[in-house]
């Protein structure tokens, strides 16, 4: 059951044994401190560098347990809190949990008052560590407890939640063909009770209609105290198989735990049947055949919210997504939540997920240690996720002094492939000629030419180039962009902007994408791309673009009230149901009467009029882009409308623009 509700909380230091008064909030869960401070800068907090709180605040909540649970065993599952937790039952610790961006699980049975009430009190600590990752990074670290809580009550004999916070089961696909599909089960299954105990474990397959397609079963003798694997094969025949965007199927595998012939626990978990691959020649494969990568990364980042999304609001980022045509999404920079996770699986969108070593590392087995746990966490909680993809390393190494990263990578490369060798495993660097560079199966790259440096957009390919050359092979484009601000404008042809300055027009951003993607789509020494980024989000450190505190290389905006023209040109080019978008809408009013009208489109032919005088039909150039030169605008108000199109098919759009005088 979600424990979301009954919720106190305190924004200081109280201790484990501090009395609940009125200074303590209601709070609901998901919850973060940082929903609005962590918006404001620099100016936020002139007393922190990052301009907003971060520190140990205290969480506690009542737990009434009934009489009839005894005898039952009780877990409390954290999906999530940011980024050191400690969580104490009655006043008695639990555990310590080290990480931000992952789950862990506690079991409550021994030190419960059944019949009666209970207190947890959690003591969440998002000050800066030196020995838990991220260290740093272009973006806030939010403090709370800001996904679900779950309360899990089970027979003594039951699925363990407790191995890593994973689901207990492991469906690890074998084979994969269109005659038959071969998939390994694994459940830990755990004894609570004071004698062993003979259970049988009974796995079942159920497509997406609920017919029962596969079955299979076997007998464990489980020890007190211990925790079992229990192995089994199973065996689909002629699978439908999970093709991403084209038809995202999804197979429900459900694990019953059985003594005595009844059911006393249950597990269910998605699976997709699918194969993901990168060769030389022919880019990414799914299920053996080229599948395009047309990605964005994203950060679990709302206006407002800061990290403390809910259900709706992943649901909503899904939506904007998948109607611009995104096929893939990075996870930037660290693990997400479990119900995007689910969206993307439903929805057919490839998901990379990345341990958050971002910028530098440190020496010390204790840093190595939580960088290995939070791998581990992430691999074995996320496990069963058709979406799920890629595997990253790192973000950005190098960017800020620290040892070479090369041995660590090496032992989290490792453990990749100690637990799951069905996906890829990728990173994202910015610096050219690093040894590390090396350690990835498929390394990638975060580029902007036009926006950071000397270089203009048209530098994409050569960057591409030499990056491909230097690895030896095709790479991906993990990175991209220029930001923008919906609100600021330039008139006339693009002009490069300074990233730092206060000036990032939306025209800028467009023509950046324009000029990158050109050279980015068909490009041999490129298997796939990510667009930074899909959504504004908050960064407190930044002030630029006319906004504090955010990242505006976003396609959309951080409240997502705005979809930038940047995210229709994506649109035009990544789908194909008829579309047109006139570009520059919201440069009114104007101060130049002769104006170039550019429309994105993927329709066959557009035609333009302005105040009702046709200017002709146009045929989309090869990036989707429709262009009508010296158009003259009339003093006051203007009409421009564009109708697409083709395959018996007719779109419109339509904006008006005002000449000032």
């Amino acid at each position: 059951m979600e424990v979301d509700t009954g919720w106190k909380f305190i924004q200081q230091d109280a201790g484990v044994g501090a009395p609940v008064t009125s200074t303590w909030e209601d709070v609901t869960i998901p919850h973060t401190w940082n929903a609005l401070d962590a918006q404001k800068g620099k100016a936020g907090n002139p007393g922190l560098p990052e301009g907003y709180f971060r520190g140990p605040c205290w969480y506690v909540r009542k737990l009434d347990i009934p009489a009839g649970w005894k005898g039952k065993r009780v877990f409390i599952r954290f999906e999530a809190a940011s980024l050191v937790a400690k969580t104490y039952l009655n006043g008695q610790l639990l555990g310590e949990h080290r990480g931000a961006f992952t789950a862990f699980c506690y079991e409550l049975t021994g030190g419960l008052n059944y019949g009666g009430s209970n207190e947890l009190r959690v003591e969440v600590d998002n000050s800066h560590r030196e020995d838990v990752p991220p260290l740093a990074g272009d973006f806030n670290v939010d403090g709370g407890i800001y996904r679900p809580v779950h309360l899990i009550v089970t027979d003594p004999v039951c699925i363990t939640p407790l191995y890593f916070g994973s689901p207990g089961v492991f469906l690890a696909e074998k084979a994969v063909g269109s005659d038959a599909a071969t998939v390994e089960a694994q459940t830990l299954v755990s004894n609570g009770g004071p004698g062993p105990q003979k259970v049988a474990v009974r796995t079942q397959v159920a497509d997406a209609a609920g017919k029962v397609v596969a079955t299979v079963a076997g007998d464990a003798q489980v020890a007190p105290g211990a925790t079992s694997p229990v192995t089994m094969t199973f065996t689909v025949a002629h699978p439908t198989l999970w093709q991403g965007r084209i038809n995202p199927y999804l197979y429900t595998v459900t694990v019953d735990v059985l003594r005595d012939g009844n059911v006393v626990d249950e597990v269910t978990q998605p699976l997709g049947l699918r194969t993901v691959a990168i060769t030389r020649e022919n880019g990414f494969l799914l299920n053996g055949q080229r599948y395009p990568i047309h990605g964005v990364d994203r950060h679990q980042d709302l206006r407002d919210k800061g990290w403390a999304l809910t259900p709706q609001d992943h649901e909503r980022d899904a939506r904007i997504m998948l109607e611009m045509g995104v096929t893939a999404i990075r996870l930037a920079h660290y693990p997400q939540s479990e119900y995007f996770h689910d969206l993307c699986d439903h929805n057919g969108i490839l998901l990379w997920n990345e341990v958050s070593l971002v910028d530098m590392i440190r020496d010390g087995p204790d840093f190595a240690a939580n960088a290995e746990q939070q791998l581990r966490e992430l691999i074995l909680q996320r496990y069963n996720h058709p979406s799920v993809a890629f595997w990253g390393l790192f973000n950005e190494l190098g960017n800020l002094p620290g040892p070479a990263p090369d041995a660590l990578l090496t032992r989290l490369k490792s453990v990749v492939n100690e637990l799951d060798k069905t996906r890829v495993i990728v990173a994202a660097s910015d610096k050219d000629h690093r040894s590390y560079n090396l350690i990835p199966d498929w390394t990638c790259f975060n580029t902007y030419p036009g926006w950071y440096g000397k270089g203009v957009a048209q530098d994409m390919k050569a960057y591409i180039d030499a990056h491909a050359q230097e690895i030896g092979k095709p790479i991906g484009l993990s990175e991209y962009g220029a930001g923008g601000n919906p609100a600021q404008h330039q008139e006339g042809p693009p002009q490069k902007v300074d990233n730092k300055g206060p000036f990032h027009p939306e025209e800028y951003q467009g023509y950046v994408h324009e000029v990158d993607w050109a050279q980015i789509q068909n490009n041999p020494n490129v298997w796939g791309s990510f667009i930074w980024a899909m959504f504004d989000f908050s960064s407190a450190k930044r002030n630029e673009g006319g906004a504090v505190g955010v990242n505006d290389k976003g396609l959309v905006t951080q409240d997502r009230k705005i979809k930038k023209d940047a995210f229709y040109f994506y649109k035009a080019n990544w789908t194909s149901a008829p579309m047109v978008y006139i570009a520059s809408r919201r440069m009114t009013p104007r101060k130049v009467a002769t104006t170039e009208v550019k429309v994105y489109s993927n329709c066959a032919e557009v035609a333009l009029t302005v105040n009702g005088r046709s200017l002709g039909a146009v045929k989309p150039d090869g990036e989707r882009i429709c262009r009508w030169e010296n158009v003259t605008l009339a003093p006051g108000e203007n009409r421009v409308d564009a109708v697409g199109t083709g395959a018996g098919e007719r779109v419109a759009d339509s904006c008006g623009w005002t000449l000032a005088p």
